[in-house]
């Protein structure tokens, strides 16, 4: 009996590193993600603790430059949220990309099912046809004598 190879192997296990290096994006994705998050988390704390502590030093200047850092803070976190954001939407393409691949990948897979199923048809109907014919040639050997 010959052998089952399917005939677009090469493209399934294309389509198979596909699959993986998209789940190796998305992963990458979401750890920026967190890490932006994260980074986001740390100044709004510096911030809050920033404005409910007292100001003890009343001088002009000490009260000017708490001032000044507080802006610089509220500068920082809407830079952080806008590349919280960007982070968020690279994750959204990242994960499109992945159902994509996955999606072709399992085409693939059918294609190649299909394809199986056909050649054990195929094979089934030779081995049958030669057990016919040698059911035909007993037969014919046994009315000879």
């Amino acid at each position: 009996m010959q052998q089952y190879r399917f005939s677009m192997e090469k493209v399934l296990d294309w389509r198979a590193d596909q699959e993986d290096a998209a789940q190796i994006r998305v992963k990458e994705k979401e750890d920026l993600v967190t890490l932006e998050q994260q980074k986001l988390d740390r100044i709004i704390s510096e911030s809050r603790r920033l404005k409910s502590e007292n100001l003890f030093h009343n001088t002009i200047d000490h009260l000017k430059r708490h001032s000044m850092y507080k802006d610089l803070l509220d500068e920082k976190i809407i830079k952080q949220r806008l590349s919280l954001q960007k982070a968020e939407t690279e994750l959204a393409q990242a994960k499109i990309q992945l159902q994509l691949a996955h999606k072709d990948k399992k085409v693939m897979q059918k294609l190649e099912e299909k394809e199986h199923s056909r050649f054990k048809e195929v094979i089934k109907k030779k081995e049958q046809s030669q057990l016919d014919e040698i059911s035909t040639l007993n037969f014919g050997r046994q009315s000879i004598f």
